[in-house]
């Protein structure tokens, strides 16, 4: 029955109560049959869940060492396991990185990665207070819980996007990834002109290779080991591992950070009793997380402080905010794990990555064979459940390992940095080697880590290339499936259906809205 109503529309005006209420039933068995098996698939790889959780935790802790270099360092070590060990293994990076970032905003003053720039607002006043340990239950326990939520609402929500999928081929799918690749560098790029010539260029470098429809080599300046592409570790490693070593070794530094030993103080009680006098707005930061995240290209920052504005807004104490307000980190901690959750909607749905944590995640499906989009959700249903599952258990998993050795988490920090480099720059040369043992690679990885390089001390934005470079060979296929299957009428196949145009129409209006003012559109509209 489940299947059924799946795929076919239901007037819900002619609706019995009793056939309704018997297909609810069907569905919640038929849920709870694919969730139990997802649920033994993930505790039979607790290990590889452990182990993403741990590395997540490690190098998420190092600020600019964020998802999309913690998931580059650990794509290639998976090539080697099956399937579901490599997404749970994923998956549990994924949601640790997160949080452990929050822990060096609060302790010391610095976030691991953006989506925690606004914890640190109010996060380290409550340590300089002596209420550090009081600061990370808050976080800890918002982090978990708001994922907890995202993760549940995109379960439950996989019936009705099946279904609102399987209303998109190839040429629907094609303008959605068009919409992504010419958008989301406006959303994502401070500068959009330069994130319109970098995705570009990402576009561009996803075409080297041989063209698996005409078999003629595309811009390999003939080396052979190119026809196959530019493999995507070898250019991930370069272009955000190599170039993140390169930038903080250049800070001339002893350490990553320089600060005194950190001593915990507070209590995780008051913590607790903290979150759950403001149960409320918890759940109105998770909700904003989970909505945020599903827009392609907004990303965990947007999320964190959206969140945090909103908790400034509705709080009658704003003056506090800034000044170690708890609420200033339940808010943004909350809709940053809770985002982790929406990013799933658009990442396995449509195949179109919310972030370049999810855009190398989208990547590592593609290289165990797993092609996002409306197939994975009705193929490999079971797959999407364990991703799920994965990063709700990890960020349970990491709250509470943090709280148990939150005065030891910056500990990575204090290592020396060429030791610290070292060691992750052999971790990551080593896994560009460990994919194909092609010594190209690593004249790729050296060439994208010299670019990378360039782009970071030009401060432009590297995710707009990231994103153009995963998806390009998405859309060329999607192009020519539209064709062929408009029997080679180009304009048939991309402006005939009514989906189509109103594709096209969300495209311009939304490219328009974006590229002028909203002060000068509403200008010329009221004269």
């Amino acid at each position: 029955m489940v299947e059924a109503l799946l795929v076919s529309p239901v007037d819900p005006i002619a609706v019995d109560p009793i056939v309704l209420q018997a297909v609810v039933v069907d569905y919640l068995s038929w849920l709870a049959e694919k969730l139990s098996g997802a649920a033994s698939v993930v505790g039979d790889n607790f290990l590889f869940l452990l182990i993403g959780v741990v590395a997540g935790m490690i190098i998420g802790t190092i600020p600019g060492m964020g998802g999309t270099v913690v998931l580059t360092i650990l794509l290639p070590f998976t090539l080697a396991l099956q399937q579901y060990e490599a997404f749970v293994l994923l998956s549990g990076a994924v949601g640790a990185t997160t949080f452990s970032g929050s822990l060096t905003a609060i302790l010391i003053n610095t976030p691991g990665s953006s989506s925690n720039a606004a914890t640190l607002i109010d996060g380290y006043p409550m340590t300089q207070k002596g209420q550090s340990e009081t600061a990370i239950t808050v976080s800890a326990i918002s982090s978990a819980t708001g994922a907890v939520l995202a993760a549940s609402v995109f379960i439950l929500a996989i019936p009705l996007m099946i279904e609102v999928v399987l209303l998109f081929g190839p040429s629907e799918i094609f303008w959605i990834v068009m919409f992504a690749i010419v958008i989301i560098p406006f959303v994502v790029a401070d500068r959009p002109l330069f994130g319109i010539l970098t995705g570009g260029l990402g576009a561009l470098v996803a075409f080297v290779g041989v063209s698996p429809q005409t078999g003629e080599p595309r811009f390999t300046f003939g080396i052979l080991t190119l026809n196959d592409g530019i493999e995507l570790i070898a250019m991930l490693i370069g272009f955000f591992a190599i170039a993140e070593i390169v930038r903080i070794a250049s800070l001339g530094r002893n350490t990553i950070v320089d600060f005194d030993t950190v001593e915990l103080a507070g209590s995780k009680m008051e913590g607790l009793r903290i979150v759950l006098r403001n149960k409320w707005l918890w759940l109105r930061c998770s909700l904003i997380g989970l909505l945020i995240g599903a827009i392609p290209g907004a990303g965990g920052s947007a999320a964190g402080f959206v969140a945090y504005a909103h908790a400034i807004q509705s709080s009658p104490d704003k003056e506090t905010f800034g000044k170690g307000n708890p609420l200033g980190i339940l808010a943004p901690e909350s809709a940053n794990d809770a985002k982790d959750g929406g990013q799933l909607f658009p990442t396995l749905g449509l195949g179109i990555p919310g972030s370049g944590t999810m855009a190398v995640f989208l990547g590592a499906m593609l290289m165990h064979g797993v092609f996002p989009g409306p197939t994975v959700l009705t193929d490999n249903t079971e797959l999407v459940l364990i991703i799920a599952l994965s990063i709700l258990c990890s960020n349970i998993l990491t709250s509470v390992i943090g709280l148990a050795v939150a005065n030891k988490a910056t500990y990575v920090l204090q290592v020396p940095v060429p030791l610290l480099l070292t060691g992750i720059t052999v971790l990551s040369l080593t896994s560009v080697l460990i994919v194909r043992n092609a010594a190209v690679d690593m004249l790729v990885t050296v060439v994208f880590a010299v670019l990378g390089i360039i782009l970071v001390y030009l401060e432009i934005n590297r995710i707009p290339f990231l994103i153009a470079f995963v998806l390009a060979g998405i859309l060329e296929r999607q192009y020519h499936l539209a064709v062929q299957f408009a029997g080679g009428d180009s304009m048939g196949a991309f402006f005939g259906a009514p989906l189509d145009k109103l594709l096209i129409g969300i495209f311009v209006v939304s490219l328009v809205l974006l590229i002028i003012p909203r002060q000068k559109l509403l200008q010329r509209f009221v004269g």
